[in-house]
């Protein structure tokens, strides 16, 4: 047989105990269930006997109404006068009664209460079936006779007591009178019993009789049946014969729940002998195991030694271990250049020995913070070295002592100088320009407010300049970006020698700056835009470049113009804008009317975005007449905008503004959709005409404009030659290579080019003659006073002249008169347009004025 092994001697002995215990909480589940039984039997007992003693009397008590009612019948010898008063006096003191009544010779005659008894008037006791054998065996026996429970003549179920009453009659002999009798109604009449509180307990029960007669078991009253599993019975002894109580919980005898409990605490506690038994034994082995355990753990605690050493030696960190007031004790240090002093100087000593005040001071608060929280960590210090200054984060921990031993610490200085260097380069790089040096838009809110609010305090104005180099894109397209790097930093050092310490420059973006002058009026922002003025323009010498720049500047005073830097930045901006717009290199205070232009602009901007989607763009085309036969030989599509609120609103205050949001384009597109659509629906009239349609500046410089315009040509079913597209001076002279490129793409598919407003720009006679131009479009400017200006003639005529050698129509507009028309056509201008034909009508006018001909004059 084999032998077990101490693990299964441990196990097999648990086993033993844990079979031990379960027998014997068996055998105490067993007793225990006994004991409560008991105890609940004899408790149902005592309250079955209790509550049987309590219905017995409470029917006694009520029947004996009847001794009373015939006690005043042989008063009165028969005769018993107002049987109705006395009785309506008694029913009070017997609450078990339904009703009280006499019946001579058997024969119902009184009833008290009357009121629902008046059946049982004239009922014959000694006749009926139901009752006569208890109403005979009363007046035989000359005893009380109960009888029921039964259905009582008035209704409902109850018992009737009857007492027979007898007379002396004249020889002295006992005659029979008839009854007294009470009628108990159920349940009113077991209210005694108070069978109610037997539920509330928890208890079933049934009240119940044996008809003697019969044998058979009447059933009087019972709660839950179901529950009465071998009831507690006590009999009470009645009239009519024996009634019985029986009574059982309803939860059974015993609580089973309790006894599960008993169980599994049993269970428990056999199991808890087991793991105690087991424990025991386990101890046993334990001890056996112990000497060889010692041996083992000796020589590993020696590797762990070793391993520990090991590791300390690899920590990249000072390590020091040192007391309470700083005093060295041991030092472990990887970089010796990185001591404060050299090993052997170092111990014994303190850190105010051989540590600068201010970093002895903070290592002796971290070593205080350490001793009252064990540990403290964050603390840098700054130590100037050989190497030069470092700084160092230390992070100490109090060693485990024994009570009333001087407390050590072990302090790990780890070299932060790197992470020092790229915090200082991240908060350069998140508070101050990467190119200038100089504060950005972060830095600069925050000393504005600053300002501001050391303004409000002492009621000072604060001015806010905004400075924009004029023409500086010139400068990067021709020079390249790191000459206008260079040119910014230059200037950027040219304008803080310029202000106060207390002055901010800050470079926002590009060749934007703003400056914020605290305590500084409008006067002496005025002074300083003018030294900024006069600095700017001083020649920069940048590389091989002497480079002049001129600035726009905007001014907004605190607290007229706005009470926080996003307000003040608006109104300098608009200020500036403004400065360009009246010629440049000059600065511009902000004002009320810049203003209203500016939140007229933006409201104009807004409702332009919803414009086109909600209909309220649309065309109007003014004829182009033939000035030799008067015929109208083209149309232009003019684009007009009317608004729900604000009315009709004028090209040239919406077209800018289309321009800068960059709406021209979609807009731009929906007009050239629309216009050749238009144009194609003439044409099928019968009508012969071009279509001309003016482009914009930011529509002419997309990439695929020229496939764009073939796309519209295509859908729309129109040769390329009835459209023509209309350039100004300015876009065509803005990039003339990128110009002469696009226009020539358009002409070889023969889309038709004129510029538009001729003689008000700056154009090239060597780029004119290069365009795919066929036409000129001579300014109204020039056409209006042609009549009795002069020069304005000899310019219109020098521009049909210099169109005629260059093979090139001309158009002149605005023609409004006569005169104006006559002058033109002797100078041998080809077409005209204006007012003098007809104003920019709506298509179904001009489709009118093509059926029906121009109006004479």
């Amino acid at each position: 047989m084999p032998r077990t092994t101490p693990r299964q001697q441990q196990w097999l002995l648990s086993l033993l105990v844990f079979a031990c215990g379960l027998l014997l909480v068996l055998a105490w589940v067993r007793h225990s269930a006994q004991l409560e039984e008991g105890r609940s039997r004899a408790l149902a007992a005592d309250l079955a006997a209790d509550h049987a003693q309590s219905l017995q009397r409470g029917i006694e008590r009520a029947l004996s109404a009847t001794y009373v009612i015939a006690a005043l019948v042989r008063q009165g010898n028969g005769q018993m006068q107002d049987f109705e008063g006395v009785a309506t006096e008694m029913l009070p003191f017997y609450p078990g009664i339904a009703a009280l009544g006499i019946s001579p010779g058997g024969v119902i005659c009184c009833v008290v209460p009357l009121a629902g008894n008046e059946k049982s008037i004239g009922f014959d006791q000694l006749k009926d079936i139901a009752q006569n054998k208890e109403a005979r065996r009363a007046r035989d026996t000359g005893q009380l006779t109960l009888a029921g429970p039964l259905q009582l003549a008035q209704g409902g179920l109850g018992v009737v007591g009857r007492l027979p009453i007898f007379l002396t009659g004249a020889q002295g002999q006992r005659v029979f009178w008839g009854f007294s009798y009470a009628t108990l109604r159920f349940p009113q009449a077991l209210e005694p019993a108070r069978l109610p509180l037997l539920r509330e307990r928890g208890y079933a029960y049934e009240l119940w009789r044996t008809v003697p007669e019969t044998g058979v078991r009447q059933r009087i009253e019972f709660w839950n049946e179901t529950a009465l599993v071998d009831p507690e019975a006590r009999d009470l002894e009645l009239p009519n014969g024996t009634w019985t109580l029986s009574v059982a919980p309803v939860g059974g005898w015993v609580n089973q729940a309790n006894l599960r409990i008993e169980a599994v605490l049993g269970v428990l506690f056999s199991g808890m002998l087991a793991y105690v038994a087991w424990l025991l034994y386990a101890m046993r082995l334990r001890d056996a195991q112990l000497e060889a355990l010692v041996a083992q753990r000796t020589s590993e605690i020696l590797a762990t030694q070793q391993h520990l050493e090991a590791t300390v030696n690899a920590i990249p960190d000072l390590l020091f271990e040192v007391g309470l007031d700083g005093r060295y004790y041991s030092t472990h240090s990887p970089r010796d250049e990185l001591l404060v002093r050299p090993r052997d100087e170092l111990l014994g000593r303190t850190v105010r020995d051989v540590m600068p005040e201010e970093a002895a001071r903070k290592v002796l608060e971290a070593l205080q913070e350490a001793n009252e929280k064990t540990w403290s960590t964050g603390v840098q210090i700054c130590l100037p070295l050989e190497i030069g200054a470092r700084w160092f984060e230390l992070s100490v921990a109090r060693k485990a002592s024994a009570p009333g031993e001087e407390p050590r610490f072990v302090v790990l200085s780890r070299d932060i100088t790197e992470n020092k260097l790229a915090q200082e380069k991240v908060r350069q790089l998140a508070h101050f320009d990467v190119l200038t040096g100089l504060p950005n838009r972060s830095l600069l809110a925050d000393r504005c407010q600053y300002a501001l609010s050391a303004g409000q305090r002492s009621g000072q104005s604060v001015a806010l300049m905004f400075l924009d180099l004029d023409h500086f894109k010139n400068i990067n397209d021709s020079l390249g970006h790191r000459v206008g790097d260079a040119l910014l930093c230059a200037l950027a050092r040219r304008l803080s020698t310029l202000v106060r310490d207390q002055d901010t420059v800050s470079r926002l973006s590009g060749d934007e700056f703003i400056l914020v002058l605290p305590d500084t009026d409008a006067l002496g922002a005025a002074h300083v835009a003018e030294k900024l003025l006069r600095a700017a323009a001083e020649p920069f010498e940048i590389e091989a470049h002497e480079l002049i720049v001129t600035p726009s500047i905007g001014i907004a005073i605190f607290p007229d113009d706005g009470g926080d830097f996003d307000a003040l930045s608006r109104c300098a901006d608009a200020a500036m804008y403004y400065a360009k717009q009246r010629g440049r290199n000059h600065y511009r205070f902000f004002t009320a009317e810049m203003q209203a232009h500016s939140e007229r602009t933006l409201m104009l901007e807004n409702a332009l975005r919803r414009a086109l989607e909600r209909n309220q763009l649309y065309l109007h085309y003014q004829p182009q007449v033939s000035v030799a036969t008067g015929a109208i030989i083209g149309a232009e599509a003019l684009l007009r905008w009317q608004h729900p609120e604000l009315g009709q609103v004028s090209p040239a205050e919406f077209i800018p503004v289309a321009e800068s949001s960059g709406m021209i384009l979609p807009i731009g597109e929906w007009v050239l959709r629309t216009a050749t659509h238009q144009l194609k629906e003439w044409m099928q009239a019968g009508h012969v005409l071009t279509m001309a349609v003016n482009l914009s500046l930011v529509q002419f410089r997309q990439v695929d404009f020229p496939q764009l315009i073939g796309n519209i040509l295509a859908q729309a079913g129109l040769p390329a030659h009835c459209l023509e597209l209309e350039l100004t001076e300015g876009v065509a002279m803005t990039d003339p290579a990128s110009t002469i490129d696009t226009m020539d793409k358009l002409h070889q598919r023969g889309v038709l080019l004129s510029i538009d407003d001729f003689g008000t720009g700056y154009s090239s006679l060597n780029h004119l003659k290069k365009f795919k131009v066929y036409k000129l479009k001579i300014d109204q400017s020039f056409v209006r006073d042609i009549a009795d200006d002069p020069d304005d003639r000899a310019i219109v005529s020098a521009i049909i002249s210099m169109a005629g050698s260059l093979e090139m129509q001309t158009i002149a507009e605005g023609v409004e008169t006569p005169e104006q028309l006559a002058f033109l056509k002797a100078q041998g201008c080809a077409e005209v347009q204006g007012y003098f034909f007809s104003r920019p009508v709506p298509a179904q006018q001009f489709q009118a004025l093509l059926e029906q001909g121009l109006p004479k004059g």
